[in-house]
């Protein structure tokens, strides 16, 4: 049976030729849907409210476009909305950093696969929305530059362009990453805590590293296991080899408990928007010259400090 005879049963009461089409369909517009929300539920719920809105308005349908180019675009339209009214959005990313990451096989590579997949879904997370809806929609969800043209209501060429320097963005950021010492491991800090440390006037060292931070959502810095400002954090001292645990607040927390560092402290200056499995050179006030790499970081602010406030 062909779209044209579906559309006319459905016109005409057939509930089964409208689940016909929603069923052919639905892969694309879950697709669209997700590219956009990056959530699964939301993109499911997008979904079955397009589906409901394309019913009603089936009887406006001529046939002037493919039914799938109209249903994706109702489809996009209702996902954009709930882009614009739900903060919630997805913690993963399906990407795998393959024009970085060698195929070798091995534990260490596949530490280091993971590694770089972390770091790529941050760069993925900071890139301008613009480009970053675009190339969510082609590389991850593999829409068509058609689809993605008509969910977004934007030319093909414009897709392709975005998409373009999209790519290009990210290969030049994890090209930098990749090839930088380590005393310029690439930082990451969310705009609120680049906003408040500027207000405490902190000490040179401390604002050398707000300079050269890289701004990123408070998302993009959980898919790269930053340190942010009120998380624990797990390093160790590679000079010594002593493993060392702290809780990075601002001075005003720094009472609470025993682990509290303030920001303002050399140790909590070079640790700041570094990534879990990162480590930094850095001399300290004392003369001594120490790398610490950070083995893990929890992403809430530690129990007694929380009890204590």
């Amino acid at each position: 049976m062909t779209e044209t005879e579906l559309v006319a049963r459905t016109l005409r009461g057939d509930m089964c030729a409208l689940k016909t089409l929603m069923r052919t369909h639905h892969r694309m517009l879950f697709r669209t849907a997700r590219a956009i929300l990056r959530d699964d539920a939301e993109a499911e719920d997008a979904v079955q409210e397009a589906c409901l809105q394309a019913y009603r308005a089936l009887g406006t349908f001529r046939g002037e476009s493919k039914l799938s180019t109209w249903l994706v675009r109702i489809t996009a339209n209702e996902a954009l909305m709930r882009r614009r009214h739900n903060a919630k959005t997805s913690t993963r990313m399906d990407v795998e950093p393959d024009e970085v990451v060698s195929g070798q096989a091995g534990p260490e590579a596949s530490a280091h696969r993971g590694e770089m997949r972390q770091l790529l879904e941050a760069r993925i997370g900071a890139l301008p929305e613009a480009f970053r809806t675009v190339f969510l929609m082609r590389a991850i969800e593999e829409l068509t530059v058609e689809e993605t043209a008509v969910a977004l209501g934007i030319p093909e060429i414009t897709v392709r362009t975005r998409y373009f320097r999209a790519r290009n963005l990210l290969r030049k950021a994890m090209a930098d990453d990749v090839a930088r010492p380590s005393l310029d491991s690439p930082i990451l800090i969310t705009e609120e805590d680049r906003r408040r440390l500027v207000h405490l006037r902190p000490h040179a060292a401390l604002l050398r590293e707000i300079d050269r931070a890289k701004v990123v959502s408070p998302k993009a810095a959980v898919l790269a296991r930053a340190v942010t400002m009120n998380t624990q954090v797990f390093y160790t001292d590679e000079i010594t080899g002593v493993h060392q645990h702290l809780n990075l607040v601002y001075p005003q927390q720094a009472g609470g408990c025993a682990c509290c560092v303030s920001i303002l402290a050399p140790v909590g200056t070079a640790l700041l928007g570094l990534s879990a499995g990162q480590a930094i050179e850095w001399d300290f006030p004392d003369g001594a010259h120490r790398r610490l790499r950070v083995e893990q970081v929890i992403r809430h602010d530690c129990p007694i400090n929380v009890g204590a406030a």
